[in-house]
């Protein structure tokens, strides 16, 4: 309305600066021609502004359905309901066709929609409420509210409602997580845990059983759970002797269970006698005892540390068992991240090509002072972490507050990760360096003193562990593996990508992926991994459920094998509904009316309006 009221005035305006601010006697004949101008400016402008031509209406709306498998979870009998609110969805928008949402998008008939399986493996509405956005067309989703975004409905466009029809729910209980490291060392002990979601109606008692390649290897009761109540139990696994891969599963059984699809989870198990990560120091400190504390604090693999006290005396670090060189230099050859402190040429670890390793070079003891002779420490300034692979994570560090440490030569690197300054006053150098390619990470660290910034605690505490943990993980990214490739995640799901971390160098590894059976493995499944060469991670498409082997070789890298788990749907997994049932939104979607411009007759009206204005004008004798 406010642009025609717009159009209006302008044309008012135009038509009185022609005719009557001259102050000509008003005449019928003046009075037609001012019309005649207003009306024809009046037009023109109208179709520049876009002016509406209508009233307007409600677009149709769109109907989308969630055909994720959450729908019959404990409740196969549903099915008949399901479809009933679907069809009513479809009659109230007068609607012939679909768009399912889901594992994607896809827009189907009808008649398809109501015999379509639901069997979907996510539950991903953004993509349909985006598209409902983009038509300008109000949305009836009709969905069974279990969603991890529950703030998606504040998205819908303007005139949409949600639809959560009412189910019965029914005693559940179902395995959400498997906490376990991917990777253990033989013969220690774990320590596992397992969370049990109780559906609907809650859970009633049983228990959660462990088990190891098929055997019972511990177990924990489970006491009753309300609805959608969880619990955390740890069960402790002591593992055999003896490199292998193995599968380990947790199985819950509880009385009255509707769900039984929901019931394992499973991971496998990476049993070595080598350790993952080695951190060696032939010149401990307090630097080394801190560092190492957030180094098995930040890794989620195995991790040894040994410590030369005297020359070829060697100690383990923490039960300090004595152990010899050669036992040294064979774990390091076998870990795939390496940290060397003190003589950094040791071992040759700087001539490492595969996994990552970190080079920590002290800074020289201060010379003692003389009598009479004043030796002053030199003391560097931590003052910031320029652009690096790792600044995110170290971005509003208190760089300006933490104790001071003493540099070694600057720290080499194709880039830097931290900076400091001696005395705050000169140029600054990099302590703190690192080198990425193709899959290999290296960092180079240079000065002593950090500890001190533990031992103060508070915010310099929590600096050190920020800056340590980033490096650690950074690290821990790259530590590649014997193959070329393996996968990421200890948990996979159905309907879930698979990850892959590269083992080698080999941008394109080939993955032979072959699905176990009772009768022993099927056929093998080839897939094709492609590594850029600054990431170390890479994803493939979704694998359904079961336990596959993995054999992955590259053009560089040695064949290596692995076990992959494809776990149940999450959507199997109970969730309290994030969404309920809620009336239409007020408003009506932009451009839901006709236009002006869309009617070509306006066009020829102004033009007519103009030539009539002109030839009376002509024939009143007015120029």
């Amino acid at each position: 309305m406010i642009r025609w009221l717009i159009a209006f005035i302008v044309g008012a305006v135009v038509a009185w600066i022609a005719y009557g601010r001259a102050g000509t006697s008003l005449s019928a004949r003046i009075a037609l021609l001012a019309a005649l101008r207003g009306l024809a400016v009046m037009l023109v402008v109208a179709l520049l502004l876009g002016a509406p031509a209508g009233r307007s209406r409600a677009a149709p709306a769109l109907v989308a359905f969630d055909a994720s498998a959450s729908w019959l979870r404990a409740a196969a009998g549903d099915s008949t309901k399901i479809r009933d609110a679907l069809r009513a969805a479809l009659k109230e928008a007068a609607a012939d066709s679909v768009m399912l949402t889901g594992d994607s998008v896809r827009m189907i008939t009808a008649s398809a929609a109501l015999e379509s399986p639901i069997n979907d493996a996510q539950s991903s509405l953004r993509p349909a409420i985006d598209r409902a956005a983009a038509l300008s067309r109000p949305l009836i989703l009709l969905t069974d509210g279990e969603i991890d975004d529950g703030s998606l409905q504040a998205d819908l466009p303007a005139g949409s409602r949600i639809i959560v029809p009412t189910r019965t729910p029914s005693n559940d209980a179902a395995l959400s997580a498997l906490e376990s490291p991917f990777t253990v060392n033989a013969g220690d002990t774990l320590s596992v845990a397992v969370v049990v979601v109780a559906g609907g109606a809650g859970a009633e008692k049983g228990t959660v059983q462990l088990l190891l390649d098929g055997q019972l290897v511990g177990s924990s009761p489970v006491t009753p759970l309300g609805a959608y109540a969880s619990r955390r139990s740890v069960i402790a696994l002591p593992l055999p002797r003896g490199a292998k891969k193995s599968l380990l599963q947790a199985v819950v059984n509880t009385n009255n269970d509707a769900e039984v699809r929901n019931d394992t989870l499973g991971m496998a198990l990476d049993i070595g006698d080598k350790p993952a990560a080695v951190f060696i120091s032939t010149s401990p400190d307090l630097d080394v005892r801190e560092a190492l504390s957030v180094l098995r604090g930040a890794l989620d693999v195995p991790a040894r540390a040994y410590l030369r006290i005297a020359p070829g005396v060697w100690r383990e670090e923490g039960p300090l068992r004595a152990v010899t060189e050669a036992d040294v230099r064979a774990r390091v050859q076998g870990a795939g991240l390496v940290i060397v402190h003190g003589d950094t040429s040791w071992g040759d670890v700087s001539k490492r090509t595969r996994g990552a390793h970190a080079l920590w070079v002290p800074a020289a003891p201060t010379a003692m002072a003389r009598a009479g002779e004043n030796v002053r420490v030199s003391e560097w300034y931590a003052t910031g972490a320029p652009a690096s692979p790792l600044m995110g994570a170290l971005a509003g560090l208190p760089w300006d507050t933490l104790p001071p440490i003493t540099a070694a030569s600057p720290a080499k690197g194709s880039f830097t990760v931290l900076e400091a300054r001696l005395g705050k006053t000169g140029a600054p150098v990099a302590v703190i360096a690192g080198r990425e390619n193709a899959g290999f990470r290296m960092l180079v660290i240079s000065g002593s003193g950090f500890a001190g910034w533990s031992l103060r605690g508070g915010r310099s505490q929590a600096a050190f562990v920020a800056l340590w943990g980033a490096m650690f993980d950074w690290l821990a990214a790259a530590r590649g593996d014997v193959g070329a490739a393996r996968p990421v995640a200890a948990i996979v799901r159905s309907g879930e990508q698979v990850r892959w971390r590269r083992g080698g160098t080999d941008s394109m590894v080939t993955a032979i992926v072959t699905r176990r059976t009772q009768t022993g493995s099927g056929q093998g499944d080839t897939v094709s991994l492609r590594f850029t060469n600054a990431e170390v991670e890479t994803v493939s498409a979704a694998l359904p459920v079961g336990v596959y082997d993995v054999r992955t070789s590259g053009a560089t890298t040695a064949t290596g094998s692995s076990v992959l788990v494809v776990n149940a749907s999450r959507e199997l997994v109970p969730r309290a509904p994030a969404l309920n049932t809620t009336s239409a939104t007020r408003g009506l979607s932009a451009g839901a009316g006709p236009r002006l411009a869309d009617l070509g007759w306006v066009f020829g009206l102004a033009l007519l309006l103009l030539c009539a204005e002109w030839l009376l004008r002509r024939n009143a004798g007015l120029r």
